[in-house]
């Protein structure tokens, strides 16, 4: 059965592993009610591990709008208070954070459309550093509580020149006044939790005006969350056709090849998002690690399996576990029951029993060693 992807318990483990794609919350869901000041710490960077060469700004994105929420310090640190209506955010008018901001996608991977407000729970939100000439990692906020530790870690900032890629689109200010209207009805519509009116406004704009990628991959979004997956597709193929730098209708894509277990595909698309943002979409790396073990290429698995860990692994812990599988069928046995291991303590109901077999078998040969 497409979509479910286990791994056979013998260590020889021939099967691919669900590749995780389960459906995140419902992209017109609204968030009943916000999760105000809450802290957070941590530190920017720069690759080589030295302080940046300016003050950073503390980036959080909710729902698609971006807040400024204050700044590091000289060495790169900081500790902010994360709130609507902030002191920075209320200071710098260049954060327009009215819904009809059409600066990216309305229906953001797993994410609700833009509105006016922080979620509970921060589900949705990540931080970033803004610093001209550099961009930033990212560190995802989703399951982070209030009485959790507030320091989120480190935030690595790279140089431009090496991102080819954008999460914006350039022909979105190209667009034609109507087309824009139309867009924005759309994005007003979706606030209404009304898909039928926005797909009808979306289908309008891009008839209006072919080269919008920001509307084609929205009318993506939409048919995708309707379970139209062909129609959901073909939109998106029309974004990156309109814009071959938009990035995100890319990873939709990579996500729908793996459901249809076209690993080829799958790993083609992933690799494309790679060479165009090595820094902020570490999922390619996981779908990549997953269709190269699929296609028999383990060392390349390997690989992409290792960034997906070190880049995402608070995010996606499935990531640990799909290298650990790697490891093991590499006869790696210690460091893949260390693995294994570790997925056991988050790991979902459905999957434990298996995975217990699986870390068990791996536990055996390293004491056989």
């Amino acid at each position: 059965m497409k979509g479910m992807f286990f791994f056979a318990v013998s260590l020889a483990w021939a099967q691919t592993p669900d590749v995780g794609v389960k459906p995140g919350p419902n992209p017109y869901t609204i968030p009943s009610s916000q999760a105000r000041g809450a802290l957070i710490s941590g530190r920017f960077v720069m690759e080589d591990g030295s302080a940046p060469p300016a003050l950073v700004r503390v980036e959080l994105t909710c729902n698609s709008i971006a807040r400024p929420q204050g700044w590091s310090d000289e060495q790169g640190y900081f500790s902010v208070r994360m709130e609507v209506n902030n002191p920075d955010e209320i200071m710098d008018l260049t954060y327009a954070t009215t819904p009809q901001r059409p600066n990216s996608g309305a229906l953001s991977t797993s994410e609700p459309p833009p509105i006016d407000t922080i979620p509970r729970n921060l589900e949705g939100c990540d931080v970033r550093g803004a610093l001209g000439g550099y961009r930033s990692s990212v560190i995802p906020l989703s399951g982070h509580r209030r009485l959790d530790s507030p320091d989120i870690g480190t935030i690595v900032l790279y140089p431009v020149e090496k991102v080819q890629g954008f999460t914006t689109s350039a022909t979105t200010d190209l667009a034609p006044a109507a087309a824009k209207k139309a867009h924005e009805k759309a994005l007003e519509d979706l606030k209404k939790n009304k898909p039928d009116e926005a797909e009808k406004e979306l289908k309008k704009a891009v008839q209006m005006y072919p080269r919008y990628a920001l509307a084609w991959f929205d009318l993506g979004r939409i048919y995708e969350s309707r379970d139209r997956t062909k129609e959901a597709a073909e939109a998106y193929r029309h974004s990156t056709e309109a814009d071959d730098k938009y990035l995100p209708p890319y990873e939709r894509l990579y996500i729908l090849a793996a459901r249809e277990e076209n690993w080829a595909l799958t790993r083609e698309l992933a690799e494309k998002v790679i060479h165009l943002d090595p820094v902020d979409f570490p999922r390619a790396y996981y779908f990549d690690a997953i269709a190269d073990l699929n296609l028999g290429d383990v060392d390349a698995a390997e690989k992409s399996a290792r960034e997906a860990v070190r880049m995402d692994l608070h995010a996606n812990p499935r990531a640990g576990y799909v290298l650990g599988v790697i490891l093991a069928r590499k006869q790696e046995f210690a460091e893949a029951s260390a693995l294994l291991d570790a997925y056991l303590k988050v790991a979902p109901a459905i999957e434990k029993d298996a995975v217990e077999r699986q870390a068990a078998e791996a536990r055996k040969h390293v004491a056989q060693k």
